[in-house]
């Protein structure tokens, strides 16, 4: 599983970054599209997640989740609990 690249900034990607990629470094203010095959990986329930390797950057949307789904298959996503007494404060 792995993505390749597209485009980048709307024009074809230089060799390099052409191939198949598990990680992509992204500059600052360039777009990269990408595709990905996830077609022996589908899970309705359990998601996959991205996400940028500054951490400063989760709050701004750089930090997601997504589910795979197959052509027979309905989104189920796991539920996380929301009741506070179910947390084990300090532990």
């Amino acid at each position: 599983m792995g993505g390749t690249s597209l485009d980048i900034n709307g024009q074809a990607p230089p060799p390099p970054l052409a191939g198949w990629k598990d990680t992509v470094y992204t500059p600052p203010g360039t777009t990269i599209r990408l595709t990905l095959r996830f077609a022996e990986y589908t899970d309705p329930t359990f998601p996959y997640m991205f996400h940028c390797h500054l951490m400063r950057h989760e709050d701004q949307g750089m930090m997601g989740q997504f589910l795979v789904l197959g052509a027979d298959q309905r989104a189920a996503p796991m539920q996380m609990p929301t009741d506070k007494s179910s947390h084990h404060g300090g532990h």
